[in-house]
């Protein structure tokens, strides 16, 4: 009976661990390109529909983001043990991520519309993360999960994905366009790790609009309305928490992720913008179950994305086809995940047009 009694104590101290190491797995911003809020869809970008059949686009995102706290939502589980150090529902953190995203864009068309071909590499290096700013690991004894943290690999789900123009129309300022995300699993998600930036072993289907609207013909000359809907549709996952071989989950669940983005854009020349956006961000609740840890705890909680974000870009062109663009954002609002205290993105995109193509840059 005792040796049952201790083998009971210490699964349950491990399982401790793990569930609180939960709400940390799978933690991705919207740059990063992964399975949660997963475009890197810019204000203008659809207006580029215009450009011939033949055009490739090679773009480099270049990105750092500052996080300052964690914040734990209803049933979080990370939020469960905070408490125990002395945390509330804020828990002061230091994140700070670079990341790399390169992208290749392939313009055709398609029943006299275009048609885009994308694919996307993410590749991210967190050069610190620390929740609870303690030196130390640090927490109730059998889950000491504060402070510094283990990181997994540093490369994201890489994404393949179509666009098609709907309305392609520069003449009345108005463009629709219709676009399909795939993420696949990188293969190197580690769930031992506290910290990934690929999923565990998860597919994505991400459908998304792009709108765009001139205000010209109402008066407001070079001011334009940019709209980007996005739904994340995840599959199940596998193996999303373990802390020994044995001890784990043994899957994941999410539901259904839901981004809009919506801009004021002021275009002072071609290829040249300014614009002011807001972006929210609701649902991905991350589901564990099964395994040994699922037969303890049933279906298990490990955080959801939900935040609001401000967005200030500008766009600006060194050459008729070479285009260097900032995205700097702010969370003024964050449940379930790393607050984004301050990103920076700085995009480089070159435009090889067909030389018989028209003069769609200027």
């Amino acid at each position: 009976m005792r040796v049952l009694w201790r083998t009971a104590t210490v699964c349950m101290r491990v399982a401790q661990i793990v569930l609180a190491l939960g709400a940390l797995t799978n933690w991705q911003g919207s740059a990063l390109a992964g399975s949660d809020n997963s475009n890197d869809a810019w204000a203008g970008d659809v207006g580029l529909l215009v450009l011939p059949s033949g055009t490739l686009i090679a773009s480099e995102y270049l990105g750092y983001r500052h996080g300052d706290e964690y914040v734990t939502s209803k049933n979080n589980i990370f939020g469960k043990v905070a408490p125990a150090v002395g945390f509330g529902r804020n828990i002061p953190s230091t994140v700070d991520v670079d990341t790399s995203i390169t992208r290749l864009s392939y313009i055709t068309r398609l029943w006299d519309h275009p048609l885009v071909f994308s694919a996307a590499a993410v590749f991210a290096h967190a050069e610190n993360l620390n929740i609870g700013n303690f030196p130390v690991p640090t927490g109730p004894p059998g889950a000491q999960v504060f402070g510094p943290q283990t990181v997994g690999s540093s490369f994201a789900d890489p994404t393949a994905f179509i666009s098609y123009g709907l309305i392609v129309d520069p003449r009345t300022e108005r463009f629709l366009s219709a676009t399909s995300y795939f993420y696949f699993p990188a293969g190197n998600y580690n769930k031992f790790k506290q910290f990934n930036f690929s999923t565990a072993g998860q597919y994505t289907w991400v459908p998304q609009i792009g709108y765009a609207e001139g205000l010209g013909k109402f008066g407001a000359k070079h001011f334009w309305i940019d709209v980007i809907a996005n739904a994340s549709v995840h599959s199940d996952g596998d193996s999303p928490l373990a802390a020994a071989p044995g001890v784990q989950f043994d899957k994941l669940t999410q539901s259904n992720t839901y981004d809009i983005k919506a801009f004021l854009r002021y275009n002072f020349m071609p290829l040249a913008h300014i614009a002011l956006g807001i972006e929210r961000s609701w649902g991905g609740d991350q589901v564990a179950s099964g395994g040994l840890l699922g037969a303890a705890f049933g279906p298990t909680s490990l955080g959801k994305t939900d935040f609001v974000k401000g967005h200030l870009q500008a766009a600006m062109p060194l050459t008729r086809d070479f285009q260097i663009a900032a995205d700097i954002t702010h969370d003024f609002e964050r449940s379930g995940g790393v607050r984004e205290d301050f990103t920076a993105e700085l995009r480089l995109t070159k435009f090889f047009v067909p030389q018989q193509g028209p003069q769609s840059l200027k």
